[in-house]
């Protein structure tokens, strides 16, 4: 009678460790786009073999997380499927005018700069401090 108990005993607690707090998308989070503490909720599951690591939601906070495809409300958010993206800043001077922005240069001439910005618009500004 002891071994039973001790075997039921012993399978209660494999299948307990096997419960994870795994964080949820509450709704769908389009490709490229940013991913809010506020688009996830934790949820308790037993199947943890559709991600090795998952985010916490103070993660999330911490840092701005970009999806890396399409992820459908109710699926689990992995690490794999976000990204950090790198942020270049340039900066840039007009005789007295100085400015500095987040993005790329893309082209640089004597009366004007254009600049790809982080969201992916191009931006063109003049000598004069004007954008086109």
């Amino acid at each position: 009678m002891t071994k039973k108990l001790a075997l039921s005993f012993i399978i209660c607690i494999s299948s307990l460790s096997a419960v994870d707090i795994v964080p949820l998308a509450n709704k769908a989070i389009n490709y490229k786009s940013k991913i809010y503490s506020h688009n996830a909720r934790l949820i308790q599951a037993n199947d943890t073999k559709s991600c090795k690591e998952y985010l916490d939601i103070t993660t999330l906070k911490k840092n701005k997380y970009f999806a890396k495809h399409y992820i459908s409300k109710n699926k689990p958010i992995c690490a794999k499927d976000v990204y950090i993206p790198k942020i270049n800043k340039v900066k840039f001077r007009f005789g007295n005018l100085e400015i500095e922005k987040e993005g790329e240069i893309i082209r640089e001439t004597k009366s004007y700069i254009k600049i790809k910005n982080v969201d992916g618009t191009i931006e063109k500004i003049y000598i004069d401090g004007r954008k086109y």
